[in-house]
């Protein structure tokens, strides 16, 4: 999986995108589909935070269009991250929620933004 991850796009911009958001109030990543920007910049921002010892103190959450997308996407963040779907990653959509206390980052709907 993490050979997987290496080889995608995103990692190799991975600092950058890391200093440009410390650095800015907005920042817009965009990329070809498939390039890792759904799965990956999130947890990039996501280790860092967590290697600086802001991890509990974190929450990023990330919009789908679709409610199959949000799930979708949990599901492969958390697989990628070896842990259950709902603890550290977790998605909710309108009257399906699959996330806790524990969870960092967020995938949603828009319109439950």
């Amino acid at each position: 999986m993490q050979k997987r991850r290496a080889a995608l796009p995103a990692a190799k911009e991975k600092e950058a995108i890391i200093q440009c958001v410390a650095k800015n109030q907005v920042t817009l990543v965009s990329g070809a589909t498939g390039c890792g920007k759904t799965t990956q910049v999130p947890q990039f921002l996501l280790d860092e935070a967590i290697a600086s010892g802001r991890g509990a103190a974190v929450n990023i959450i990330c919009t789908q269009p679709r409610r199959i997308s949000a799930m979708g996407v949990a599901g492969r963040v958390a697989a990628e991250r070896c842990e259950p779907l709902g603890h550290t990653v977790g998605y909710q959509i309108r009257l399906e929620s699959k996330r806790s206390h524990h969870t960092r980052l967020l995938f949603c709907t828009t319109g439950v933004l």
